[in-house]
């Protein structure tokens, strides 16, 4: 495909029945049901389909798209290296890592100067796990907040927050100690035993939780950690580059982790990457492990491609202040979303949120599922929380930092209306909608669809 052309010469129902039959029947069903449309190509904020409609992107990807799709500085840096040497072969090294290196070095936090590379999130939490239990040895717990995310890979799952998700694979548990969100007492309490090798932490809890927590946990934990010898390892994945107002969300609370883990919008939005940053202190301790050897704390090196898409990420969240645009320009955004909530205190709970990362707490996935469709239907594509046993999901707003203050005021006019449409609805339809949403993975395909009104076959 170049420029605008058609991303497929196939027609949607091709395309879903492909997925369907291929890849995952459950997505291609919700597909079909919400008759999103297939995209064509995006730019910025904006997002175009098949057809020719353009939607605004105030999901992005939970995160990757930060600088905006196809951001004209990381393209062009990709296509260089495109042209150069794309590929990295193993026991080699490339300029544009040490230039990677170089840049992460300015911006993050001090000390950390120790790197592992991936090309995931949940292969540099791995990374941290393993480094957690070579420094600290004969410390097998680990802490992490009820909630939290980490990733799904067998390992990451080690530190999933998410109990649903983590039981069926690692049932015992024995090793982990979950906490609520925001106590740090109970971190401490844990930790005081001085058999937890670390504690993982979102500065911000995200997925379909959305939670600031209070000004002190974060210094708490860090305390309890420091006067434990335990290792804080604080995942900014999501958070990251930018998007709470701050570089990193740990600047908000004066707290330098010992590992911080970086993904999403390192990427670009063009290729995986991802980095576990340490300090000097914490791959020392590894490296005087009897199981140390050099390629422990590794992952999947990355080819150069990932390299020179991060390092142009990262000048262009300096260049263009992305940090604190998105607490200049998020503040409206945070703003327009609490309005609602006050107007329309039926449907939404708060608008919890940071810089911009942000997003509405409804009163049941009903709500969350009838605004994310109404605001579709309107141009508006958000983040929804696929989490519908939660009684009180998130539905998430994560524009990209690049978005303009005008496309903000679209997103908030189309709310608006959307919750007036709501406002219309009875109130045993909400509780008829969630009781089905919660079994929709047990209800005949083809009624799903009949449900959605959608004019499209399961074939798969």
């Amino acid at each position: 495909m170049t420029g605008k052309a058609s991303a497929s010469s196939l027609d949607r129902q091709q395309i879903l029945t492909a997925l369907g039959r291929h890849w995952n029947p459950t997505a291609a069903l919700m597909m079909a049901a919400t008759e999103r449309q297939v995209e064509s190509h995006a730019h910025g904020s904006e997002v175009f389909g098949e057809d020719g409609s353009c939607s605004l992107d105030f999901a992005g990807s939970y995160g990757v798209f930060l600088v905006g799709h196809q951001n004209d500085a990381v393209r062009e840096a990709v296509l260089h290296e495109l042209e150069r040497a794309p590929a990295i072969p193993p026991g080699a090294t490339h300029p544009a890592m040490a230039e990677l290196f170089s840049l992460l070095l300015e911006i993050l936090p001090p000390g950390l100067d120790r790197f592992t590379l991936g090309c995931s999130g949940a292969e540099v939490s791995e990374a941290a796990l393993r480094a957690a239990y070579l420094a600290r040895p004969g410390r097998h717990r680990i802490v992490i907040v009820a909630g939290g995310y980490h990733g799904k890979t067998l390992g990451a799952l080690t530190v999933l927050g998410q109990e649903e998700h983590r039981r069926d694979f690692l049932p015992g548990g024995s090793d982990l100690v979950v906490v609520p969100p925001g106590d740090a007492a109970s971190v401490r309490r844990a930790v005081s035993s001085r058999d937890v090798a670390a504690v993982f932490v979102e500065p911000v809890l995200g997925g379909a939780y959305l939670r600031v927590p209070p000004a002190d946990f974060l210094p708490e934990v860090s305390r309890a950690c420091a006067e434990t010898d335990t290792l804080l390892v604080a995942d900014e994945i999501q958070t990251g580059f930018g998007r709470t107002g701050r570089m990193f969300a740990v600047e908000h609370f004066g707290v330098v982790p010992d590992i911080i883990l970086l993904s999403k919008a390192l990427t670009g939005g063009f290729v995986p990457v991802a980095v576990a940053a340490m300090t000097h202190e914490v791959a020392s301790a590894a490296r005087r492990s009897p199981q140390w050897h050099p390629g422990v704390l590794e992952g999947t090196t990355p080819s150069a491609l990932s390299m020179a898409a991060a390092t142009a990420t990262i000048r262009e969240v300096r260049r263009l202040g992305l940090p604190e645009r998105a607490e200049r320009v998020g503040a409206a955004l945070r703003d327009g979303l609490r309005a609602a909530v006050r107007k329309h205190p039926r449907h939404l709970v708060d608008a919890p949120g940071i810089g911009m990362m942000t997003g509405l707490r409804t009163r049941n996935p009903a709500v969350e599922n009838l605004i994310s469709m109404q605001m579709s239907a309107r141009g508006i594509h958000l983040g929804h929380s696929l989490n519908e046993q939660m009684d009180q999901p998130v539905l998430r707003f994560y524009p990209p930092l690049t978005v303009r203050s005008e496309q903000i005021q679209r997103v908030l006019q189309a709310l608006d209306e959307s919750l007036q449409w709501l406002d219309r609805r009875p109130a045993w339809l909400m509780r008829r909608i969630t009781w089905l949403l919660r079994r929709q993975y047990q209800l005949p395909p083809p009624l799903v669809l009949k449900l959605m009104h959608s004019n499209l076959k399961v074939n798969w």
